[in-house]
């Protein structure tokens, strides 16, 4: 099994090699032009190398301008999410839930438990006082 020539310069080396930004460039882009049988003949000729890297100091070091890097998480996506990112997701998942329970606290708990903060007395303006029945507006 081979891999597609325009590749073959970026891979002769190991995977640990330092590569310049315009190279993971052009290695980015000639992969995508690859066409979806292409890239899985990739993926099934550096699978086991890909392995290898992963356990590596290469790896570990968390570099991202290495050649192992580019095949292994930019072109066949076998690299993980950092731990910042998983972070960020938490952190946001539990002020999404912060904000629900202020809410709830605020325009539903508070209402039904104690009504309005400050009572206001309700004065009429009809007098009440000749009128022959005498039903208290305070019980309603």
């Amino acid at each position: 099994m081979s891999i597609p020539k325009e590749l073959e310069s970026l891979v002769a080396h190991e995977f640990g090699y330092p590569l310049s930004a315009a190279q993971i460039e052009y290695g980015k882009k000639n992969y995508n032009k690859l066409s979806s049988e292409e890239q899985n003949q990739v993926y099934k000729f550096f699978e086991g190398s890909c392995n290898k890297y992963l356990n590596s100091k290469s790896y570990d070091s968390s570099k991202t301008d290495t050649l192992g890097h580019l095949i292994c998480c930019d072109w066949m996506g076998m690299c993980g999410t950092s731990g910042w990112v998983i972070f960020l997701i938490i952190l946001i998942v539990l002020l999404c839930l912060a904000g629900a329970a202020a809410a709830f606290w605020f325009f539903y708990y508070k209402r039904k438990m104690g009504g309005r903060d400050e009572e206001k007395e309700i004065e009429s303006t009809v007098n009440t006082a000749n009128t022959r029945h005498d039903i208290s507006v305070e019980t309603y």
